[in-house]
């Protein structure tokens, strides 16, 4: 377990940050995590491997809530300044703690939610005509109707147009149809807290590790495209990878941006050389927990 504010010499030099974390140090870090606690899980891929840690924030003793909300915000506005950090873990923990924030009611997320409801104004109703007023109106209506022929309330329609030629069904339907055809591969999902777990994706979350494995060589221009409700998130490119290897990919964390709980697409795309892009599969929707 790292502690976020040493999280930076951990990922830049390990041995720097364990001599930093002494025990006085350390006491002063953790002094009350029974009141307020802030825990996370990141993960960064370290010589084509992916490996997990864990980050912890705690509150100081007697800490209020509205302070603590401060400490998340000073220590977001940190990680994100901290270039030494890798931009991956920093967008992991920036994430994390604008989550925690929506769910105590700050932060990105839970303002992007307010603003999705827009607001209604009522207006008060017109008020109703009096006898009076409507009296007059109705009789010089019935005396104009009266005086009026009945030809002048019809209209006459021109005649309809001749019925156009059939079209052949086959010619439309094969305008539809990709000229692409779709790389063969298997996804399935496992998560950072237990990786050797898979399941068939159904629901996907911060922690979520996708394994693509290729049932034949990706052509180049192969990729994966993230659509959080046809809002394209993210982009993962598949090109290069050989039949029977597998490809560990980490949940971007960009598709969880904004967001508490959603819904997700994940689409199979080819660009081959000199030509459009085209989706010629998609995976989903799943549901996605952020």
């Amino acid at each position: 377990m790292i502690p976020l504010l040493f999280l930076a010499m951990a990922v830049a030099e390990p041995s720097a940050a364990a001599a930093a974390e002494t025990p006085a140090e350390m006491d002063k870090i953790l002094q009350d995590c029974d009141a307020h606690k802030f825990e996370t899980t990141v993960m960064a891929v370290v010589d084509g491997k992916p490996h997990q840690s864990k980050v912890k924030l705690c509150g100081t003793r007697g800490q209020s809530d509205a302070a603590w909300i401060d400490t998340l915000k000073d220590a977001m506005a940190k990680v994100k300044a901290n270039q030494k950090m890798p931009q991956e873990l920093r967008d992991q923990i920036a994430s994390a703690l604008d989550v925690e924030l929506a769910r105590l009611g700050h932060g990105d997320a839970m303002s992007l939610i307010a603003n999705s409801s827009p607001s209604i104004t009522k207006r008060p109703p017109a008020p109703a005509p009096g006898i009076a007023a409507l009296a007059p109106r109705a009789a010089a209506d019935a005396s104009s109707a009266s005086s009026r022929p009945l030809a002048q309330d019809y209209g006459t329609l021109p005649p309809l147009p001749a019925p156009k030629a059939a079209v052949a069904a086959a010619a439309t339907v094969s305008s539809f149809l990709p000229s692409l055809p779709a790389p063969r591969m298997t996804i399935s999902c496992s998560s950072t807290e237990n990786p050797s777990a898979l399941d068939p994706c159904s629901t996907l979350r911060t922690d979520t590790v996708l394994l693509v494995e290729a049932d034949e060589q990706m052509p180049a221009g192969t990729s994966l495209r993230f659509v959080r409700r046809d809002d394209p998130r993210a982009e993962i490119s598949l090109a290069g990878l050989r039949s029977g290897q597998t490809a560990r990919i980490l949940l971007p964390s960009k598709v969880c941006d904004g967001v508490v709980r959603s819904e997700v697409n994940i689409e199979v795309l080819r660009k081959p050389a000199n030509a459009a892009e085209q989706v010629v599969d998609t995976r989903g929707p799943y549901d996605l927990h952020c």
